[in-house]
């Protein structure tokens, strides 16, 4: 007799078998930074590995390690990301300008409220 029971819970990724710095390919722009001499003494190990582990230059290793990290940093940071959603531009169609708080339609009184009593203007004296 077979068996219907479903599994539970994710199913198993695949065995890695490389870096995951080997993933995309992208176009390049130069930019140059400084490390301190324990990260760049790392980033050179993990860069060698990349090189040893696939047929990329040193250059490229190094190139794809550092968009890979980046790239993974950003997409993890909450704060970034939800600064980044509330930066973004939004277009007129797609979300109305917020309306002034006087100019929008009051809310219909609760019925278990006693109903408001008509306010005096404040003036400033």
């Amino acid at each position: 007799m077979e068996s219907t029971k479903k599994r539970v819970g994710r199913p198993k990724s695949e065995t890695r078998t490389g870096p995951l710095v080997l993933d995309e390919p992208r176009s390049r722009q130069k930019t140059e930074i400084e490390l301190t001499t324990a990260t760049a003494s790392e980033f050179a190990e993990y860069a060698a590995w990349v090189e040893m582990s696939s047929s990329l230059n040193t250059a490229d290793a190094k190139s794809k390690t550092v968009e890979f990290a980046l790239r993974d940093l950003f997409r993890r940071d909450r704060l970034w990301r939800e600064q980044q959603s509330a930066a973004a531009p939004r277009s007129p169609a797609a979300a109305p300008a917020p309306a002034s708080v006087a100019a929008r339609p009051a809310a219909p009184p609760s019925p278990s409220l006693p109903p408001p009593t008509p306010r005096e203007p404040r003036t400033n004296s």
